[in-house]
């Protein structure tokens, strides 16, 4: 097992949860909690711009990759409806806040949260839309080749930082990610 899976192995438990939560896909729901996506996106959005100013030379193509697949997804949600003035759902701001937390830690882990706050949002959404579904599209827009390609060179950034990085701190900043991941996707309960 490498060391990420390691380090998320304590609150893989919560990742079944949210897993297995039995979501209600009906088209308002989902548009509703879709549209809550843009002040997250925004704020993730801030966190990659405040990476970017720190990043050694190394790490700034990745990240510009992942500023760019940011940018779209937030170009992507208006096109789905969502508007910046929309008023934020609590458990979106509380992830803002969270974000706007972690964005105060020192690079490498502010790195290493960056690419688990992608990497679970995707298990999790993974789980969601297996096989056939009315979300296919959606399914294919965060699955796409070009988004993997990004997760694949977070992880191996990730992965080089780990060894100088305190795993408690690590785990503790993950357990509150999930808990935020859970809230979010249980607004489709």
């Amino acid at each position: 097992m490498d060391r990420l899976e390691t380090l998320l192995g304590p609150n893989r438990a919560l990742l079944s949860e949210i897993q297995a939560l039995p979501l209600r896909w009906d088209r308002e729901r989902f548009l509703f909690w879709l549209k809550q996506d843009y002040p997250f996106v925004e704020a993730l959005y801030r966190y990659l711009v405040g990476l970017l100013l720190e990043a050694p030379q190394a790490h700034r193509l990745p990240l510009v990759h992942a500023l760019l697949a940011t940018v779209e997804e937030l170009d992507w949600l208006l096109t789905q409806g969502a508007s910046p003035q929309d008023p934020v759902h609590p458990v979106r701001r509380a992830y803002v806040a969270l974000l706007e937390e972690m964005g105060g830690l020192p690079y490498p882990y502010r790195l290493v949260l960056f690419y688990f706050l992608n990497r679970l949002f995707l298990d999790a959404w993974n789980a969601h839309v297996q096989g056939e579904s009315p979300w296919q599209e959606l399914s294919e827009h965060w699955s796409a080749p070009e988004f993997q390609a990004v997760l694949f060179d977070l992880e191996a950034l990730a992965q080089g930082l780990l060894p100088e990085l305190d795993p408690k701190l690590l785990e503790g900043y993950l357990l509150r990610i999930l808990e935020m991941e859970k809230a979010t996707w249980s607004l489709l309960l």
